[in-house]
């Protein structure tokens, strides 16, 4: 077993060396783009059984928590315009559009096969070591967005613009290594 505090040749793993990778509409990668990636995470449930006087619990159902990232607003690609894009490809139809498309007997809207194809069907973070090279990596199957919020616009900060997507998804495995 490996001893990172006394081993030189040993380290644990950092929070700033990764990479999260889905095609946006127009074809860009948004490796550069990612700031934040909250893991994927699980709940397993739990079913209570009691009998006599005694309380037993059984594992129940994975649940897979929703996954929280930010990304730098940027202005090529134009972030506002790609998230818009995978948001009409997920199904939603402004209401303008209603006449070319949809209508109170055919409605269009959106749909978790639409949804999902608008992000490419996975979504990618790969964690790095200090020679850039790959640690690990988590696909996150079947992934939707549920949330978009942009930062504020503020005349007092120099700030970034930044852009916070939650996605909801089915599993999410881990590969270890390249």
């Amino acid at each position: 077993m490996a001893e990172f505090w006394s081993s030189a040749t040993t380290e644990p793993k950092r929070s700033h060396r990764f990479l999260v990778s889905f095609d946006l509409p127009s074809g860009t990668s948004t490796q550069i783009f990612a700031r934040t990636f909250t893991k994927p995470a699980y709940t397993i449930g739990v079913t209570e059984h009691q009998f006599l006087d005694k309380t037993f619990y059984y594992p129940g159902r994975v649940s897979w928590n929703e996954i929280t990232m930010q990304f730098v607003n940027s202005l090529d690609p134009d972030m506002d315009s790609e998230l818009q894009t995978i948001l009409l490809l997920s199904g939603f139809q402004l209401p303008d559009d209603v006449a070319t498309g949809g209508s109170v007997t055919n409605p269009a809207t959106v749909n978790k096969q639409n949804a999902v194809a608008a992000l490419g069907n996975a979504v990618r973070v790969t964690e790095l070591d200090g020679n850039g090279l790959t640690i690990g990596s988590y696909d996150i199957h079947n992934p939707f967005i549920t949330s978009i919020a942009y930062s504020t616009l503020d005349y007092g900060s120099e700030d970034l613009l930044t852009v916070d997507i939650n996605l909801r998804y089915d599993w999410a495995t881990y590969i270890l290594g390249g």
